[in-house]
């Protein structure tokens, strides 16, 4: 399976839009399927500010996810692993 189908398979998996809840540390989508859970405690525990900096990835991958979903930017693919590989 290559990349765009993958992305498919898994746009037509989940309702959106997704939203991340910070009480939980889970992303959602509208019909309460749990996306994901976000854990970064190992690294980022030691860093400043450390539950902001693990919300803030929650919701940045809850947004990226809307965005891509809804076709916002094409390139939203490159964008991501250039952000990814930095």
């Amino acid at each position: 399976m290559n990349l765009s189908e993958k992305n498919n398979l898994a746009l037509e998996t989940l309702k959106f839009p997704v939203h991340y809840d910070a009480k939980q540390q889970t992303i959602w989508d509208a019909k309460g399927m749990m996306v994901c859970d976000i854990r970064g405690w190992g690294k980022i525990q030691f860093m400043n500010k450390s539950e902001d900096r693990q919300d803030a990835i929650g919701e940045l991958i809850a947004n990226l996810l809307n965005k891509y979903h809804r076709n916002e930017n094409a390139k939203i693919d490159e964008e991501l692993f250039k952000m990814l590989a930095s």
